[in-house]
């Protein structure tokens, strides 16, 4: 919502600023102190422009299909989106170009766990429109709630390739391409933002791989951000709690007693989070991790 809606809404805020010249803390109320004092709230300083380029991955198809609609809603006007499944890379460009019909999507057959692949996916992105400003990683496989003892090679391969090694070669992807672009007020050379879990700094009895390879993903989040922040690339990890999605279309009520918001999380919140973390109204956040949660991680532990 942009500074003048804001003006057509029943809303005050009170914003106190401390002022040293007369040692009186001053209060500004009203729209003009969204105005004055929160000017991230404006949309004008989040995706919009025509240089503003989204590659991201639905592998994970509740989560990425919200991600990209929430980029697009916020004015990134193309998107390269890749995924296993040209169906719902179909399905997800049908939506966005319903709701924003200038904006420029490309769908790309992606498989986030082949080199060749991941590399010819930010080619194509590069091709079609010569620079990758926003990477979003997301990609999971979740084994079944059991003791290590019960998990076998195959639980291991497929947590390992899908929820590390495939962040990983986007990663590595995005930050090669990014360190040959042109830094821009505001954006830097880009913005990466991988989706981990809670389970990357929370224990979730029962799923160990999946706790191993998430807290992975902090790994490679943190390191690179301390490694490429000089060279004006940011990176950050979102880590949802319990989300709905296709594959989870109704949850046990232990999880939405276990948290403070007393609700399933949506799809849409990690989206915005991430869309949040990668545009320049996060321009001096890098190496966090932002936990999309609803409070489940006030508890002392897993439901």
């Amino acid at each position: 919502m942009s500074a003048d809606k804001m003006e057509s809404v029943s809303l005050m805020i009170a914003v106190t600023v401390f002022t040293p010249k007369s040692g009186r803390p001053k209060r500004v109320v009203g729209p003009q102190a969204l105005r004055s004092y929160v000017p991230m709230l404006d949309h004008s300083r989040g995706h919009a422009g025509g240089s503003r380029v989204l590659a991201s991955q639905l592998t994970e198809e509740g989560i990425g299909r919200a991600t990209s609609l929430c980029f697009s809603r916020d004015g990134c006007s193309k998107l390269v989106l890749g995924d296993a499944s040209l169906s719902e890379l179909e399905e997800t460009r049908s939506i966005i170009k319903r709701e924003q019909p200038n904006a420029q999507v490309e769908i790309v057959n992606l498989d986030i766990s082949d080199e060749a692949s991941v590399d010819a996916f930010y080619a194509r992105a590069v091709d079609n429109f010569g620079r990758v400003d926003f990477a979003a990683n997301i990609a999971d496989y979740e084994h079944a709630v059991q003791p290590v003892t019960a998990l076998d090679e195959d639980d291991y391969e497929k947590s390992y390739t899908v929820n590390l090694r495939g962040i990983f070669l986007c990663q590595r992807a995005a930050l090669r391409q990014m360190l040959k672009q042109e830094s821009l007020p505001g954006l830097g050379r880009g913005s990466i933002v991988n989706v981990g879990s809670l389970s990357s700094t929370s224990p979730l009895g029962g799923l160990t791989l999946y706790s191993a390879t998430k807290g992975g993903v902090l790994g490679l989040t943190i390191t690179d951000a301390f490694d490429y922040g000089a060279k004006a690339i940011r990176l950050n990890m979102v880590a949802p709690g319990h989300t709905i999605n296709p594959t989870l279309e109704s949850a046990d009520d232990k999880y939405v007693s276990k948290t403070a918001l007393k609700r399933h999380g949506d799809p849409k919140d990690v989206g915005n989070a991430v869309a949040w973390l990668s545009s320049p109204r996060a321009s001096y956040v890098t190496g966090i991790t932002l936990t999309v949660d609803g409070g489940l991680h006030l508890t002392t532990g897993p439901p």
